[in-house]
């Protein structure tokens, strides 16, 4: 099986701390060590470094040759820039498909995730590839067991047990509502999407070309100059045009029931989009999660940031906010609204003001 990461985000949700130089999957979150290396270092000892490509965008080449200089350069997919998930995946697949890869299982993984249980991480990628390999199934998705009512990711509604851990699938559900999150606890009829697809390139390949056919057309002219001397050239000329879409619209949203397969998981999965998420991940009660010089009183379920050694940042009778602080920025946001983050950041009073400087 081939593993194809995707590490070429901007990581809005979790400004200040990552930056448009410098994403969150790069940066030493989880003892001292990137959300993009921790999953290297989950893979590597079992697929070795020949069957772990990875895609980036061009600015964040030399992290993946700094975290992890053993990868082989012809494994690392660049793209020139930002155009969403769906372009990327498909630049990707296509070219692992000139290496030779066509038949063989591939997963999909993300740079910007965290897995608890290793082993049992490796015992669920395993058995997919097999459900894969016996066609008893054309895409596997790995749907991790939730911890607590999250609205802000994206669930999978499952329907009966087929054997063992193996469900069929239903519907996808990005980011419902609380209501609908603390029912599907109730009823443990749904997942939390951990969004690891395991399939085959042809099957993805053919979705595209289906339901995204501008988008396929232009790809495949990339197609015909890869590994040649004007592969790059190419690619700078027509990847930066393609339509913006993500990998859900491009291709999982057009998965059938029928072809799908979803492994239920036990893993301990989180998606740290948000600060919130992240504040979680360390501390699941209430209490608070704080780094560098914090004071705080009376206060709970906060997560507290200080990057900066000259000052101290003091909270009282806080309930539930975040605080990040760093050298040139300071963010204070209570977590019912840690999504409207990024939307600040898109807005024009940062993207088109000097304030710019701050992304």
């Amino acid at each position: 099986m081939k593993i194809l990461i995707f590490a070429g985000g901007s990581g809005k949700r979790l400004w200040p701390i990552s930056r448009r130089k410098k994403p969150k999957q790069f940066i030493k979150l989880i003892d001292n060590t990137s959300t993009y290396l921790d999953i290297i270092n989950k893979l590597y000892p079992i697929y070795g470094w020949n069957n772990i490509f990875v895609s980036t965008n061009t600015n964040h080449i030399k992290y993946i040759k700094e975290q992890t200089p053993d990868i082989p350069l012809s494994n690392i997919f660049e793209e020139p820039e930002c155009r969403d998930i769906g372009p990327a995946a498909g630049l990707a697949l296509l070219k692992l498909k000139k290496l030779g890869v066509v038949n063989e299982p591939v997963a999909i993984l993300w740079s910007d995730s965290l897995i608890k249980e290793v082993k049992k991480f490796q015992k669920y990628l395993k058995q997919a590839k097999c459900l894969i390999n016996q066609e008893k199934a054309k895409m596997v998705i790995l749907g991790d067991k939730p911890l607590f009512a999250n609205s802000n990711i994206g669930w999978i509604k499952i329907g009966s047990k087929i054997k063992g851990n193996i469900y069929e699938f239903k519907q996808f559900l990005y980011r419902p509502n609380m209501e609908l999150c603390e029912n599907f606890i109730k009823r443990k009829n749904a997942l939390w999407n951990t969004g690891y697809f395991i399939s085959t390139i042809d099957l993805m390949l053919k979705k595209y070309e289906k339901y995204n056919s501008k988008l396929y057309k232009k790809l495949l002219k990339i197609e015909k100059y890869l590994d040649t001397q004007n592969e790059a050239k190419i690619i700078n000329e027509i990847y930066p045009k393609l339509e913006k879409i993500n990998f859900d619209h491009a291709v999982a949203y057009h998965i059938t029931p029928k072809e799908t397969k979803i492994i239920k998981t036990n893993m301990g999965w989180e998606d740290p989009g948000t600060l919130y998420a992240l504040k979680k991940y360390f501390k699941p009660s209430n209490k608070n999660h704080t780094k560098g010089n914090v004071l705080t009183h009376k206060s709970k379920d906060c997560l507290i940031y200080n990057y900066d050694k000259k000052k101290l940042v003091a909270g009282v009778n806080l309930d539930s906010m975040i605080i990040v602080n760093t050298k040139d920025a300071l963010l204070v946001v209570h977590k019912n609204h840690v999504r409207e983050v990024s939307e600040m950041l898109k807005s024009d009073k940062l993207k088109k003001t000097k304030l710019k400087k701050y992304l």
